[in-house]
């Protein structure tokens, strides 16, 4: 029996490419060694919150809280994830709550680093643990009942510039994490427009009075360029991206990285005029491109750098543990050996490559593990140089 959601049953038609770009978009754009300021517009049904791609915001927190459960199995030190899943599902309540009218017109909601990673020394779960970063996200109920939810990265997660944000509204926060402390004021539509820049503004602030220096957004840096608004001008970046989606888990890893890598060498090296230069990609990667994300990909992986955002944490460790775990499941190690007989069979695919033989190309040669002598050599290889 098919289960209807929401977005069915009231005819909404959740446009999956827009729902594919903005993930994109968002997760490159986290990526970035910036600031990272959003804008986005949640309709607002009477009853549910929606993106403009028509996906129901409670569908997205149910489908996080799925997520973290995920996380958790695989790596029970990141059990605080689903603790915080749980708060923000809280958060959507009370933004549905602002859209109907039974509280404040806007919710101020402080996202801190998670305490249980302070002393960690390497990217986990998509937390970046050099730059630890803390959010702010506004909620602002506007005229026709919609919200709007503008949403601005700090650097550093300073819990005394943090907790200045509280006291701009006069109140002080309690000890412990922030994340479920949310504010809860009235406002009018210009103050609530402006609130973001000015609660950035009260951390910078106190940046420069413990620490000196000119801030913005907790970062001491002359070039106040906003990641998403740079990402999503490179057209070509963001739809190779969604193309490594459609890959096997361990290739979609491993183009995503080298996407990544390159778009961190854009980021650096051009500026916001260069933007207007680059054109939508083609269904296919043009050779020019290819070798663009080749190369920072091989610099990146030298550089050991990691790219971390949204639940994901992109490294040569990561991708290397993704490879084997998929090698076992595929039989290799256990099931071949260097006496292996291989023959075609007409029934099998490898199961590695995926690859079945087509009409007038040479015949596949597998294995009894239904691996193909190509992708057998490929993975001795690549064992004898671990």
């Amino acid at each position: 029996m098919e289960v209807l959601t929401r977005e069915h049953a009231l005819g909404r038609k959740v446009d999956e490419y827009l729902r594919t770009h903005d993930d994109a978009t968002t997760e490159l754009a986290e990526m970035l060694e910036g600031n990272m300021r959003t804008s986005l517009e949640l309709a607002f049904d009477g009853q549910e919150l929606y993106g403009r791609d028509g996906r129901s915001m409670d569908q997205i927190v149910e489908k996080s809280l799925i997520e973290a459960g995920k996380i958790v199995a695989n790596n029970p030190n990141l059990f605080f994830e689903l603790r915080r899943r749980h708060i923000e599902k809280d958060e959507y309540s009370e933004a549905v709550a602002i859209a109907h009218g039974e509280l404040a017109n806007t919710m101020v909601v402080v996202s801190d680093f998670p305490a249980e990673l302070a002393e960690t020394q390497t990217d986990v779960g998509g937390y970046n643990v050099n730059r630890k970063q803390a959010y702010i996200r506004v909620f602002a109920r506007q005229p026709d009942d919609n919200l709007t939810m503008y949403s601005q990265s700090l650097d550093g997660s300073n819990r005394q510039a943090l907790e200045a944000l509280y006291s701009y509204f006069g109140t002080t926060p309690n000890p412990g994490e922030l994340l479920g402390q949310r504010l809860h004021v009235q406002l009018a539509p210009e103050e609530q427009a402006v609130l973001v820049d000015r609660l950035t503004g009260m951390y910078d602030t106190s940046l420069q009075e413990q620490f000196g220096g000119n801030w913005y957004g907790g970062r001491q840096d002359e070039k106040r360029r906003n990641t998403y608004e740079f990402v999503c001008g490179q057209h070509d970046l963001v739809e190779a991206f969604i193309q490594a989606s459609q890959l096997r888990p361990e290739k979609t890893a491993e183009l995503k990285y080298d996407i990544s890598a390159t778009m961190e060498q854009r980021f650096k090296f051009r500026s916001y005029d260069d933007i207007a230069l680059l054109q939508p990609v083609s269904a296919h990667l043009d050779y020019h491109l290819q070798q663009e994300i080749i190369r920072a990909g091989q610099e990146a992986r030298a550089q050991g750098k990691s790219f971390s955002a949204c639940g994901v944490t992109l490294s040569v460790e990561s991708m290397d543990q993704l490879t084997n775990q998929n090698m076992s499941e595929a039989g290799y190690g256990n099931k071949t050996n260097e006496e292996t007989k291989y023959n075609f069979n007409k029934h099998m695919h490898c199961v590695v490559c995926q690859a079945p033989p087509k009409q007038g190309e040479t015949k596949k040669m597998c294995g009894p593990c239904g691996i193909c002598k190509t992708c057998d050599s490929k993975m001795k290889s690549k064992v004898k140089a671990a």
